[in-house]
């Protein structure tokens, strides 16, 4: 297969117009279905190969996505693996999609001035400021997650964390749970903050007094972090922070019987077949689908009408670190809409 091959040789071949030839791979114009065929078997033996990139110079397109990649030095594991699977996840889908990806790092929106690109795709819009107003200077749609983009060319993907956070205190709360703790982690992360503020709504809402911990990064303070919920009056855990199966170790560690004496829920993105294997109850979520779901929606992204929101899946799994619920039997799995 030769990607030398072009429109005049297979109008030569065929003997035909390089226009009737645009027109049949195309599937444009009025030509006969059979002459159709030919043409397009007379392609495939001669070994064409449509070049995307130039079909995409004639429509204004470059065919490629930038991907923001924190420098920071202090960023911890969590942060550091979130950032590699959705690097990894746009590259995939890019590639399925014909499309490139060039990586910016957050700390020079210089660069920007030097790149032509489709869309800039935020994983996290924390300290990104001068690079979004850069972006959105060039006309560059942005696409974020978890963080609305205000903008007519923006996309927003909200990757299920405040659904998910409130369909696990439900969970709980079916099970006849009293006094729940939050575990979030420090830093500030915004899918932190949106959990903990899920919670904190939640729990306002049915007049419970919030109890949350924020665990460290390396979670060694957990140990004493469940010692002090518990000793607060917490007979169940929501376990935020992505540490399900840390969480659950530790309190058979402390010998506790689950779900007898604590009731567990986790959420999880990374870990959510370890969780399943121990049999806690969880929530997924599915922040790898953002880069799919970018891709859906980018060519009505590119216009100028306003800006989309795009909500990702997540999913209710139970397990028998719940209790069966107080007044009806327990659904096998409850899912996003």
């Amino acid at each position: 297969m030769s990607p030398s091959v072009t429109l005049k040789d297979i109008a030569r071949a065929a003997g035909v117009s390089t226009a009737a030839i645009s027109q049949a791979l195309n599937d444009r114009g009025n030509m006969r279905p059979e002459t159709r065929e030919r043409i397009k078997a007379i392609a495939t033996e001669l070994g064409y190969v449509p070049n995307r990139h130039a079909a995409a110079l004639r429509s204004g397109r470059t065919m490629t996505v930038g991907f923001v990649m924190g420098d920071d030095l202090d960023g911890d594991r969590r942060d550091e693996l979130q950032r590699a699977r959705k690097l990894t996840s746009l590259v995939r889908a890019s590639a399925a999609h014909g499309f490139t990806v060039t990586v910016l790092p957050d700390s020079a929106p210089d660069l920007l001035a030097g790149t032509t690109l489709d869309a800039l795709y935020v994983p996290d819009a924390r300290g990104n400021r001068e690079l979004l107003l850069a972006a959105i200077a060039r006309g560059i749609p942005i696409v974020a997650d978890d963080q609305f983009v205000d903008g007519s060319r923006g996309l927003s993907i909200r990757t299920g964390y405040d659904a998910a956070v409130r369909a696990g205190l439900d969970e709980l709360e079916r099970a006849g749970a009293r006094r729940i703790a939050f575990l979030t982690e420090d830093g500030g992360a915004p899918r932190d903050e949106i959990g903990r503020a899920a919670y904190e709504i939640w729990s306002s809402v049915r007049g419970r007094e919030p109890l949350v911990r924020a665990v460290d990064a390396s979670r060694r303070t957990l140990p004493r972090l469940i010692t002090d919920a518990l000793a607060d009056g917490a007979d169940a855990i929501f376990a935020g922070a992505e540490d399900g199966p840390d969480v659950y170790l530790q309190l058979e560690e402390m010998r506790l019987v689950i779900p007898r004496d604590v009731q567990l829920v986790a959420l999880c993105s990374t870990d959510c077949a370890v969780n399943r294997r121990l049999g806690v109850t969880h929530v997924c979520i599915r922040p790898d689908l953002a880069a799919e779901a970018m891709f859906d929606t980018l060519p009505a992204a590119l216009l100028d009408d306003g800006p989309r929101v795009v909500d990702l899946p997540w999913e209710l799994v139970p397990g028998s670190t719940t209790r069966p619920p107080v007044s009806a039997a327990i659904p096998q799995s409850v899912k996003a809409p």
